[in-house]
């Protein structure tokens, strides 16, 4: 070996190696999403934007795609330096293999490592399900799936922000992307380093996405599937976004994880109750492109996104989600030791404060930091914001089992 390991302990020991001590979750041999047959690869086409740039949805819904990133000025200052950060111009691979151990244990605590240097708050590796890359780019070029892993890497959005928010204002998708930016800056440093050590690297994060993202949360040992559709980490909820580095890296994958999520989503359906669309299903799991899942309306759901007039996006059914909790932080694990019952107490706690304040956080209308902005005409003008009274009249409507109009509640 060319390194001297009694300083490298961290490498080659069993310790916690991030913020969250995703070392003691219950990792199980499968994920918990069931398969019933085999799963086709997804068109990067079918995502709901590329149908709404096509005017598939309709035409207002079309008019929204095309303003979206420029509605308003956070977000359109902060589309600004993602498109930079998709834009990097990554080094071509290294003809000559850097003189590396051959322990991919060792390699994998290193570039985790790397990452939680580099500011990721969780990470986690799996092998490159072919079925989570897309058939082809948004150009039309098809993609193949030349990757034998990838490491996943998440980062937890700005809690009191989301507290702050309805979940359908002008700064819940700035929320988002103040993550994004975070995932793409890491995973274009780490894709950078890899090639630099003579192996094949390329980010999957916002700009640039040949995969789909929840298939590797879930099989990287970094959440579950849920009701919402996306995937639940069991100490941030659906509070956070992720990116991905695809490597031929040697690797050792991790195991994904079981902490009774498919249970509780089978019960709980505060997301679909408090969806403004009625796009989240409130039903029993279906079967669909060969997996089980809650099948989310996401023509629907995008549709209320793209004609939202109070907001750039939606976010309700993630911030209303009980595992959204506010003892997110690491600092809030310290000293844990495996106990989910400990994590379910925190998450009923959460629900009964939620109905106790019937979905809206106490201090919800003195904590908006931002303006009520959006671009008209070439200008920023002063935008509408979000009436709390209809949420309060929605709420009387599904206490009462009452439908509103075009049956929603």
């Amino acid at each position: 070996m060319p390194f001297d390991f009694k300083y490298r302990e961290i490498l080659t020991g069993e310790g916690q190696l991030g913020p969250y001590p995703l070392e003691k979750l219950p990792r199980t041999d499968a994920a918990t999403t069931r398969h019933t047959e085999e799963t086709a690869r997804r068109s990067y086409d079918d995502q709901p934007f590329a149908a709404a740039r096509r005017g598939e949805l309709g035409k207002a819904v079309q008019e929204g795609e095309r303003r979206f990133f420029k509605s308003e000025p956070i977000l359109a200052a902060m589309t600004g330096v993602q498109s930079q950060l998709a834009g990097y111009e990554l080094p071509p691979v290294a003809e000559e293999k850097a003189p590396l151990p051959d322990d991919r244990r060792i390699l994998t605590r290193h570039i985790k490592s790397l990452a939680y240097f580099l500011g990721a708050d969780m990470v986690g590796v799996c092998k490159l399900p072919e079925t989570a890359v897309y058939t082809n780019d948004p150009q039309g070029r098809p993609i193949s799936c030349d990757y034998e892993y990838a490491i996943t890497i998440i980062n937890v959005k700005h809690t009191d922000t989301i507290r702050a928010s309805y979940g359908r204002e002008w700064i819940d998708d700035p929320v988002s992307f103040q993550v994004y930016q975070q995932c793409g800056l890491q995973c274009q440093n780490i894709a950078d380093y890899i090639r630099r050590l003579g192996y094949p690297a390329y980010p999957s994060i916002m700009g640039t996405y040949p995969t789909l993202i929840t298939p590797l949360i879930i099989e990287s040992g970094l959440g579950e599937g849920s009701r919402l559709g996306i995937a639940i980490n069991p100490f941030v909820g659906a509070a956070f976004k992720a990116a991905a580095v695809l490597t031929d890296f040697p690797l050792e994958p991790d195991k994904p994880i079981d902490f009774g999520l498919r249970e509780y989503c089978a019960n709980c359906r505060i997301c679909a109750e408090q969806c403004f669309m009625q796009a989240v299903s409130g039903r029993e799991k279906e079967t669909y492109n060969g997996y089980e899942t809650y099948r989310q309306d996401r023509n629907r759901c995008f549709s209320g996104i793209m004609t939202n007039p109070i907001g750039n996006f939606c976010q309700r059914c993630a911030k209303t989600c009980p595992w959204n909790r506010p003892d997110n932080r690491p600092e809030d694990f310290r000293g844990w030791d495996g106990d989910l019952d400990h994590l379910y107490k925190s998450v009923d706690r959460q629900a009964e404060h939620m109905r106790r304040n019937d979905f809206v956080e106490p201090d919800e209308h003195k904590n908006k930091w931002w303006f009520p902005l959006e671009y008209k005409d070439g200008r920023i003008i002063e935008a509408p914001e979000f009436d709390y009274k209809d949420h309060y009249a929605r709420m009387e409507r599904l206490k009462k089992g009452k439908s509103g109009p075009n049956g929603d509640i």
